[in-house]
């Protein structure tokens, strides 16, 4: 009982973790960063910095995925970051808007599984360029829904980097060395369309100096109001972590009212479970903890609406505010969906600190 008490203190506590601070944060800013505007009531998501001592160790096996040439460059050694802030971004959000200035540029995240495996959603990932490789890793077809065929890239394409993040002292790096940065190699499985949103890939070489993360095999005790927590890059931005969540639907199917009027499935309990945790595009594909063991529960997939006309600053954008409690039409906050981790388990090894945190949360 000892040992889970002090991780659930630590967490709770230490860093001030999902707790309140200032509302908007530049480059070499407070490293405390809250307020009470988000999609889901308050806005819970945290710097790197201003976290704990756990939570940045589970965070350092969380990575942001770039495009090569543009949000990520080789030059020599480091690998360089492309300057567009999110008032710059496609989001076009209003100066009085949290990490305005700060660069957005990732477009998803994935987590560490294995050695070389990493997995983050579906949508993501594509298969290799047809244009440039014969080379077809998996049998079934990457981008099965024609309304999405846009969405993803290549794989490779793709710059998997860890380290995107405000360090301790508030300073975003501008680069990230070699080191940090991986190669899309193979994609090992693919999911998407009609069914699950997820990818696993396989990276150029071992990850060194990370441990993969560790999962809830068959999502084992998941049930609504478990308490959650996600670790991602929300609109591209450097690292964030976001808690104060909770499940909201695991073991019902999740119709909602689309912008036409039309009911429509948005989570279906075979493979998704429901939830009020603060993310936005960006986040697809980071991993969702359970808050209590510290396993992964599942990959975050997809949510409503991210942003709104700003009344203050015409022609910009500011923070969709949702209720605590998501509802059933879209545009109102019908809550972000979460792919179980249970789906592609199969292709994820067994690891040693899987092994030693179910043992540690056996004995609590």
């Amino acid at each position: 009982m000892r040992k889970k008490l002090i991780v659930v203190l630590m967490l709770a506590g230490a860093g001030s973790a999902f707790a309140q601070g200032d509302p908007v944060t530049d480059l070499r800013g407070n490293c405390g960063n809250f307020q009470n505007v988000s999609t889901y009531g308050k806005d819970n998501r945290e710097e790197y910095c201003a976290s704990n001592l756990i939570l940045r160790d589970l965070a350092d096996s969380v990575a942001g995925f770039f495009t090569n040439g543009s949000s990520v460059t080789l030059t020599n050694k480091p690998y360089v970051y492309g300057t567009s802030t999110l008032m710059q971004s496609q989001d076009n959000v209003a100066p009085d808007q949290r990490f305005a200035n700060q660069p957005a540029i990732a477009f998803c995240t994935g987590f560490l599984v294995g050695d070389d495996l990493m997995v983050t959603a579906g949508h993501c990932v594509k298969d290799h360029d047809p244009a440039l490789s014969k080379i077809k890793d998996h049998p079934a077809a990457c981008q099965q829904n024609p309304e999405i065929n846009d969405m993803g890239e290549f794989c490779e394409n793709i710059r998997v980097v860890f380290g995107f993040r405000k360090d301790l002292g508030g300073v975003i790096p501008r680069s990230a060395p070699a080191q940090n940065v991986y190669k899309c190699a193979k994609v090992v499985s693919h999911s998407l369309g009609s069914g699950p949103d997820y990818t696993v890939i396989r990276l150029d070489r071992k990850v060194a100096g990370r441990l993969p993360l560790a999962i809830n095999r068959g999502n084992k005790g998941l049930s609504g109001k478990t308490p959650l927590f996600v670790i991602g890059h929300p609109s591209g931005l450097p690292l964030k972590i976001a808690g104060d969540a909770a499940v909201i639907s695991v073991d019902t199917d999740v119709y909602v009212n689309d912008n036409f009027g039309v009911s429509r499935k948005w989570a279906d309990k075979g493979y998704a479970f429901l939830t009020n945790l603060d993310t936005f595009h960006g986040n697809s594909g980071s991993p969702v903890f359970n808050l209590n063991t510290l396993l992964v529960e599942g990959i975050l997939v997809s949510g409503d609406q991210d942003y709104e006309p700003n009344p203050n600053y015409p022609g910009q954008s500011q923070v969709t505010t949702y209720p605590q409690q998501p509802v059933s039409d879209m545009g109102k906050g019908v809550g972000e969906v979460c792919t179980k981790i249970s789906v592609p388990q199969g292709k994820i090894p067994a690891t040693a600190r899987e092994k030693d945190m179910l043992e540690m949360n056996a004995k609590a």
